[in-house]
């Protein structure tokens, strides 16, 4: 974990399975944002994401390509891919077995290091976002902007959509049914328009 750390395997705002930080942690950050959004009469907007089954989205070679990047070689870079590759599967159905297949996707759930994996699989979603701040524990993430006026609602929806951008380049997929909104604050200057969805769908709005 200290050589993950020291090589920034872990986003500034993972809060998930990361030494010091935790789900209080998570929250504060959050709170703290909104605090200051409405003490000072500001409005700050926040899209909740969810992924469709992330751990069993992660794609091996994407992933151990990241292991790489983060350094991590030698005896534990090779434990690591032994860990996730060479891993078979077959279905029954009626009675009647199919042919042995790879699993080239998933970390297997249950274990410490699946929850690491993962973590070092979404550590760089928020690469490309120029304007807001991406809030994270494990694969629950979330997307904050202060909004004080049009163009700031304009440019939380295009580091939304770096996200998506984000996941459809590392094989991960959205739940966008369970995508959610919320303001806190207000602002009379802005319309209180929805964001929308990788597929252009308003995200619902929660008060």
């Amino acid at each position: 974990m200290e050589h993950l750390t020291e090589n920034q395997a872990f986003n500034k705002g993972q809060h998930g399975f990361v030494p010091g930080r935790s789900t209080q942690t998570q929250l504060l950050s959050h709170y703290g944002d909104v605090y200051d959004a409405i003490v000072s009469n500001g409005r700050l907007d926040t899209v909740y994401l969810d992924f469709a089954k992330a751990f069993d989205k992660v794609d091996h070679d994407t992933l151990l390509e990241k292991v790489r990047k983060h350094k991590i070689s030698g005896k534990l870079g090779k434990w690591i891919r032994e860990f996730l590759k060479n891993r078979k599967f077959r279905v029954v159905a009626n009675g009647y077995m199919s042919d042995e297949e790879e699993v080239t996707s998933g970390v297997p759930q249950g274990t410490v290091l699946a929850a690491i994996l993962f973590v070092i699989m979404i550590s760089d979603i928020d690469e490309e976002v120029l304007h807001s701040i991406v809030g994270s524990y494990a694969d629950d993430t979330r997307v904050s902007k202060r909004i004080n006026s049009e163009e700031d609602r304009v440019k939380m929806q295009t580091d939304l959509e770096a996200i998506y951008k984000w996941a459809k380049d590392n094989k991960m997929e959205f739940n966008e049914k369970k995508f959610e909104q919320m303001v806190h604050g207000s602002t009379r200057d802005v319309v209180n328009e929805a964001y929308t969805t990788p597929n252009g769908e308003k995200i619902n709005v929660k008060n």
